[in-house]
């Protein structure tokens, strides 16, 4: 306001000041608006005591089999609110209070961060107590012990299951994760309903309850299976007595070929540190084939092997997958300053059929490159082409106000920021997404200061 008073003065004097005056009151317009998308960023990220960092919800559904309310926390990855093409492969942790940040943490950082595995839904299941939470991880066939696990398979299985399906876009891919007496009761399901699941991770579990009776239980199951069919993850750590090696004795006796389990020892880790390198590991064995290597990259002749590769992994998980943007960009990036026309066609058209998840990515990444190449107008054209698809497209609208804002047309510019921020925000994107939305605004500010 104080620039616009002192701009009037000058009006006074001179013709020459009042056509300086029209130039600087249009730029002192682009501040005022600047301004107000500063103030609504403010009002949305600055209220530093009443935001609060939320991973998931947490919901509840009255139990026919427990005769209880369970409660439960769902989180959901970050693409999940950006786009409804993808479902997604959906773990079930036990002990879901105790363990939920840092296996959430941990499967962001495999999935959306780094590509080495399917973004997920983690359902974590609350206990009731400790001795609630037990007895309902104790087989039934333990003497003397009350167990309740069958009843607590049937509500995960037959309750719970249906509920978060129905809810959410899940594929047709569960995990199950579970630790110590958790441990066990993943034990115990993978012998008694390994049709439930996909795979199952006992982590260091206490096998030893009721005198190792699982152990001998699992002899006589195992006697009578030509193969495992689920995946079963079972790992230990420098705790004693705990009975896992008694256990893995028995899968080596009776599935020598190792291609359905396996047991990770970890010897430095101690009880209650060895869960996040075993869901880790597991994860690592369960989509080992998930990422494209370079050295693969270089061996397929063109885009039609990645096409190839993406489909194949959508077959074995049962899933709508999309292609990670950080391979998916090199790709692209790859083909664009090689001049492969077809191979970017391909790849357009394979993603439109097989994967439209990533279709949106696609016209992003190769209108970067377009941008980087200096062909605003074809960059333009292609940040359309993903809002044309996907309206929520934040990113594409923060890349137009990029182009908007090489080219000097500042209004634009602050036009599709302000947009792309209102959609991120909408879409509750991650924070790391909205600070390079926020810094793009601050570059449009420090140009139109000049």
């Amino acid at each position: 306001m104080i620039s616009v008073l002192f701009f009037l003065e000058i009006i006074i004097e001179t013709k020459e000041s009042r056509i300086s005056y029209i130039y600087e009151i249009k730029m002192s317009k682009l501040i005022i608006q600047f301004i107000l998308l500063t103030l609504s960023i403010n009002v949305i990220f600055g209220q530093e005591n009443s935001n609060r960092i939320e991973i998931g919800s947490r919901l509840h559904i009255t139990s026919e089999f427990l005769k209880e309310k369970r409660e439960f926390q769902v989180y959901l990855p970050p693409t999940y609110n950006f786009s409804d093409k993808n479902n997604y492969p959906v773990v079930y942790l036990l002990d879901g209070d105790y363990n939920f940040h840092y296996v959430t943490g941990l499967i962001e950082l495999m999935s959306n961060v780094s590509g080495k595995m399917p973004e997920c839904i983690v359902v974590g299941i609350a206990d009731k107590g400790s001795s609630k939470y037990r007895k309902n991880c104790t087989p039934n066939q333990i003497e003397g012990k009350e167990g309740n696990a069958q009843n607590f398979m049937s509500f995960i299985a037959k309750e719970l299951k249906p509920f978060i399906n129905n809810k959410y876009r899940t594929a047709d891919y569960n995990m199950i994760i579970g630790h110590s007496i958790g441990g066990l009761f993943v034990t115990n399901y993978h012998l008694e309903k390994p049709d439930d699941f996909d795979a199952f991770i006992a982590i260091d579990p206490a096998l030893w309850l009721g005198e190792y009776e699982i152990i001998s239980r699992a002899d006589s199951i195992y006697k009578n299976k030509k193969s495992l069919s689920p995946l079963f993850y079972i790992s230990s750590s420098n705790a004693p007595e705990m009975g896992i090696n008694k256990y893995t004795s028995i899968l080596e006796k009776h599935f020598p070929s190792n291609e359905k389990w396996s047991h990770f020892n970890f010897e430095s880790e101690n009880h209650n540190s060895v869960g996040l390198p075993t869901i880790k590991k597991s994860f690592e064995h369960i989509f080992k084939d998930w990422s494209i290597s370079k050295k693969q990259f270089m061996s397929f002749e063109g885009a039609n092997n990645i096409i190839d590769h993406y489909k194949e992994l959508s077959d074995k998980y049962s899933l709508k997958t999309s292609i990670h943007p950080y391979f998916l960009g090199n790709i692209i990036y790859y083909y664009f300053n090689r001049d492969k026309k077809e191979d970017l066609l391909i790849l357009e058209n394979g993603i439109k059929e097989y994967f439209p998840g990533s279709l949106e990515e696609f016209y992003n990444q190769f209108a970067l490159n377009c941008f980087e190449a200096k062909e605003y107008q074809k960059a333009l054209e292609y940040y359309n082409k993903s809002i044309t698809y996907n309206s929520l497209s934040f990113n594409a609208y923060d890349g137009i106000a990029k182009v908007y804002l090489a080219q000097g047309n500042y209004k634009s510019a602050i036009l599709n920021n302000k947009k792309s921020i209102e959609l991120a925000t909408t879409c509750n994107a991650r924070q790391w997404m909205m600070n390079q939305l926020i810094a793009t605004s601050d570059r449009i500010k420090d140009k139109t200061k000049k």
